[in-house]
């Protein structure tokens, strides 16, 4: 496996955990975080919405969202534009976690970046932008396989 991905692998696997350890007490998972924060900034998306924002399998979106519905951090609706589409909606409990799940996420930002200089950050932000606009063109089927 070359070193980019790998590295990228044991960050996103560490950062799992990271997130996981300090949303235990919220009964949530660091794979429920992104949903809850995409959900509260966009309510009425509808799931394969979310799911498409978050790259993620639509069947892995379902359980998700089942759990969170379930844990009564959203709720899902038929939407009023299109029958067959579910809308989702954060409840009062989904938006009370936001600042909780942004600050663990910002402290696992902050133990990273530790000791880096403003320029390393700047350079390290670009580089991994340019790499997600290529990642996201071709899930979009816009990219060239490699």
């Amino acid at each position: 496996m070359p070193a980019i991905t790998r590295e990228l692998n044991v960050l996103a696997r560490c950062g799992n955990q990271f997130r996981s350890g300090r949303l235990a007490e919220l009964h949530l998972t660091a794979a429920q975080s992104p949903y809850i924060l995409h959900i509260c900034a966009r309510p009425g998306m509808s799931q394969e919405q979310v799911a498409q924002a978050l790259h993620v399998n639509p069947s892995n979106a379902t359980r998700q969202l089942g759990a969170l519905e379930q844990q009564g951090y959203i709720t899902r609706e038929t939407s009023p534009q299109d029958r067959r589409l579910m809308a989702l909606h954060p409840t009062e409990k989904a938006l009370a976690t936001v600042p909780v799940i942004r600050g663990v996420n910002q402290q696992w930002h902050d133990y990273l970046t530790q000791g880096m200089t403003d320029s390393e950050l700047a350079m390290l932000e670009d580089l991994l932008e340019r790499m997600r606009q290529r990642a996201v063109a071709w899930a979009a089927g816009e990219g060239v396989a490699p």
